[in-house]
């Protein structure tokens, strides 16, 4: 009898694992989904920054070499800010302006059909769709104070000029950037697409395409060198296409944690 008992309490024992285990693998998943988000957002607001310094300053690239040499020297433990690091910064900042992310989400919302004309019709749109990020600056000149204040000095935080620059309070501001596309890939993945050049559509389509499928860095760039998305969607090789970005799980874990920027926020 005690030894039914004990099989019995070892099945519950396993049970309750499972369960406890099941649930701690899905918190690690948001956890690492979240710590991507949060150090896409910085990297984000770090190029607007720049930007708005370009703008107001009249920065050039050796500044930016000098930031990053002060940045280094005060956060030595920090991989992140290179030269090379902070100008993809800005141009992440400059091909997703909050009116992009915006964009591209009214997109998401209509991929009600995964045929390839349905997606073909859809990123073209996206193809034909540029807002510049700052632009509301020149337009409506609603930066008023911050742009006739002394330089520098004065400006006080980053989340501050963002939140001028597109007249929003900053958690709008991170709500909306959260919720884009953007934040579903890797910093390593949006280095090799910056250094695409491709248009706003195909660069959200491969987004989709990287993380559905789980390509490492490697393979989205031999994807994009080898044209796939004119291999399989321009020539309408295929009948149908996963486009929609699938919910956070393991998979998608593991495709955040091959970037080292991630460990190194």
């Amino acid at each position: 009898m005690g030894q039914e008992i004990n099989k019995a309490e070892k099945q519950d024992l396993l049970l309750v694992v499972q369960a406890i285990g099941s649930d701690l693998e899905h918190t690690q998943v948001r956890m690492i989904a979240s710590a991507n988000a949060d150090m896409l957002f910085h990297y984000w607001k770090v190029g607007h920054f720049i930007l708005y310094l370009q703008k107001k300053e009249g920065w050039g690239s050796k500044v930016i070499d000098n930031l990053s040499k002060a940045i280094r020297s005060k956060y030595p433990d920090k991989k992140g800010y290179s030269t090379r690091n902070l100008i993809y910064m800005c141009q992440f900042a400059k091909v997703y302006p909050m009116e992009i992310l915006l964009e591209v989400g009214k997109v998401e919302k209509q991929l009600n059909s995964t045929s390839v004309d349905n997606v073909l019709q859809l990123t073209n749109e996206l193809n034909q769709f540029t807002q510049e990020p700052l632009a509301q600056i020149q337009a409506t000149g609603n930066l008023g104070d911050i742009i006739t204040q002394e330089p520098v000095a004065q400006l006080g935080e980053i989340s501050e000029v963002l939140s001028v620059i597109y007249q929003h309070d900053i958690n709008q501001i991170e709500d909306i950037f959260k919720q884009s596309a953007v934040v579903r890939t890797n910093w390593a993945s949006h280095v090799i697409l910056l250094n695409s050049k491709l248009p706003l559509g195909e660069r959200y389509w491969y987004i989709t395409q990287a993380v559905a499928n789980g390509w490492s860095s490697n393979v989205l760039q031999m994807q994009i060198e080898t044209n796939l998305f004119a291999r399989q969607i321009t020539a309408k090789k295929v009948s149908n296409f996963s486009v929609r970005l699938p919910k956070p799980q393991s998979y998608l874990a593991n495709y955040l944690m091959k970037d080292p920027y991630i460990f190194d926020m």
